[in-house]
Parts: structure tokens; sequence; C-alpha cells
């Protein structure tokens, strides 16, 4: 059995070698046949020379270079685009996913043929920033209640999977992608795996509350029209209360106008979320361009 490692890198420069030479170790024990896709997302240090340097000594080693910052998921999915083996992990470069770890995820799936997919999620989230670690709870409480996609708390991009897997994510064509909820719209048998990241090894998380925000509300309206539906409903209700206050008022009071017009722009807000996502798809840009790629011309598996 091969193993394809995606590896999202954003400023991993003082990483990169480390989670090589652990990750490399591990399967080098473990007799694990490897590609190793690092993905560079426009990084502004030296990650993409410190992975070609790599190349240069370990021709299982790939490294493609993104012409900008795209983001994460799309990282993640020029990792799938370029990955060849049969089963297929992605796993951060800054130490949290331990290689370790990856090793026991990737026998679980061997040893149960019956499933498809091995996820690792967070059992403990009492190192996060409080404020972090409560927007991710509301996140998923209010994710699991209005979408068609439930996702377990925690649940990261730490997995690995089979190749079926894998064709069956790249048959969806949308331009805004959130990954999570693909795997379990896609509906392949998963494991779900409890584990503790460890100290990232340099740096600082590249997830502000800002991105956390926008990320969160991109997931839950990729695979919900509910909000939609709701508002539905609110303006039925506006409508009625409105009519029967001026009904027996002959007017609308300042207070009922300072609510319907609070409603009307919290409104155009929802709308306008769901609006740019159409508009992004009708564009049709891709999801990522790629500036630089190396060591796919050959095959360059162990």
């Amino acid at each position: 059995m091969k193993l394809s490692i995606i590896v999202p890198c954003y400023n991993e420069e003082s990483s990169v070698d480390e989670f090589y030479n652990q990750l490399t170790t591990k399967l080098n024990e473990k007799k694990i046949g490897y590609e190793i896709i690092f993905v560079d997302d426009g990084s502004k240090d030296d990650t993409s020379n410190k992975i070609e340097e790599i190349i240069k000594k370990d021709k299982c080693v790939k490294l493609i270079s993104f012409s900008r910052n795209f983001g994460k998921e799309s990282a993640m999915l020029a990792g799938l685009d370029h990955a060849t083996l049969d089963y297929i992990a992605i796993m951060d470069a800054d130490m949290q996913h331990t290689p370790s770890m990856l090793i026991s995820m990737y026998e679980k799936l061997i040893d149960n043929k019956e499933y498809d997919v091995v996820c690792a999620y967070k059992a403990k989230r009492n190192d996060e920033n409080p404020i972090k670690r409560t927007l991710t709870s509301i996140f998923y409480q209010i994710n699991n209640h209005i979408s068609e996609v439930k996702l377990l708390p925690g649940a990261s991009d730490f997995r690995v999977f089979k190749k079926d897997v894998k064709d069956a994510i790249l048959t969806l064509k949308e331009n805004k992608r959130f990954l999570k909820g693909i795997f379990s719209w896609i509906g392949f048998n998963t494991i779900y795996v409890p584990y503790q990241p460890e100290k990232r090894l340099y740096g600082k998380s590249k997830w502000s509350i800002i991105k956390l925000i926008k990320y969160s509300l991109d997931g839950m309206i990729s695979f919900s029209t509910m909000p939609l539906k709701a508002l539905f409903m609110i303006g039925v209700v506006i409508f009625i209360i409105g009519l029967l206050n001026f009904i027996l008022m002959g007017h609308l009071s300042s207070k009922t106008i300072i609510l319907f017009v609070s409603i009307i722009m919290l409104s155009i807000g929802v709308i306008s979320l769901y609006v740019e996502r159409i508009y992004n798809n009708v564009l049709k840009r891709p999801n990522y361009i790629i500036k630089k790629e190396l060591g796919f011309s050959k095959k360059t598996t162990k």
C-alpha cells in the first residue's frame, strides 16, 4: 500500500525540515510507500525554497507553489488534484498533526476494510483562545441544526482516506469549497479518532477571529438554504404584525419601524452571502493558480 500525503503550507519555513524528517522516519520504519505533496499557498517567507532543497535529496517529495495566497481549502484541493496513490492523507506542517498519529490513522484504515475515511477530532479544546473556542462551539451547534450535513464537533482536516473518496470529492465542481462538509456530504463510512494537537513548533495560528467567522459562515451556507427559508417566514410574520399594527393604531410606531428596518438589513446581509456564492460560481474562476510545480515529471514514489 502507498500513501499520498498532502501538506498545505503558508509561511512554514521554520517547520518544514523537522516535519519532513519526522514524517519520513515514521514512514520508513513502517515501510510505507509514499509521496509527499507540499502545497505552498503563496508564502511570504522561504517555505518554497526549503521544500525545493528537500526535493533534491528525496524524489518522493513534490511541490506545488501558488501564484498568491488562495487559502487552505484551495491548497487541499490542489493536493487532491495531484495525488496519485491508493490512500491519501491531509495534514499540517506545523507539527500539531504528528507523524505518529498519521501512521496510527493509516493502520486503522488498513485494518478496517469496511471504512473509507479516518478523521481526527480534537478531544479537548481547553488550550484555545476562549473566544475562538466559544465561536467554534456555536458554529457546530448552528450548523448541525440547520444543515443537511452533520459535523462532529472538533473534526479536523487531518484525515486519511481511500482513493475512491478523493475521486468522489473531485466530482464536485463548486468554486467556494468547505471540505469538512464535503467529506460528510459524499457519504463514505468514517471512523473518528480523538487526538490532542501538539504544541506548534514555531509561530502562531494563521486563523484570526475574523477569518474564523468568515470560514464558519461559508461552511454553514454551503450546505443549507434554511436561512433563506427562515427569512421568508420572518417576512410573513413582519407583514402580519405591521398590518395589525396599522389597522389597530392607524399608523406604525417608531419602535416598530426601527425593528422592521433592522430585520430588513439583517435579511439583506444573509441574502448577500448566497448572492456572493452564486457570483463566484458564475465567474468560474479557478480555485488556485500554480506558479511552479516540482517533482511531478517522473514516477517518484517509494
